[in-house]
């Protein structure tokens, strides 16, 4: 698709200024275009550029919560290992 490869450096780098790796700005940039090609509608109107903005915006927002996420579970994860060893320390 045409509108794909145009489109695709834009959003990356446009991406790249809200998620910290390549690989993440990649997967938003993926989400953000998957749902305009199903939801074509939603760049109907005067302020295309904003509407795409918002909706990668979003997406890497939804993708920066998701590691922070997965680095909170971490750290309680070796929190709660410390928190044993030192109980069977005790022991």
């Amino acid at each position: 698709m045409s509108l794909d490869r145009d489109l695709r450096p834009i959003l990356l780098k446009w991406a790249g200024k809200f998620v910290e790796s390549e690989a993440a700005a990649d997967r938003v940039v993926r989400r953000t275009i998957n749902v305009i090609c199903d939801n074509p509608e939603l760049l109907d109107g005067p302020h295309m550029n904003e509407a795409l903005f918002a909706l990668l915006r979003r997406y890497a927002f939804d993708e920066n919560d998701l590691k922070t996420s997965r680095e909170s579970d971490s750290t309680k994860s070796a929190v709660s290992d410390m928190n044993n060893k030192e109980v069977q320390v005790e022991k």
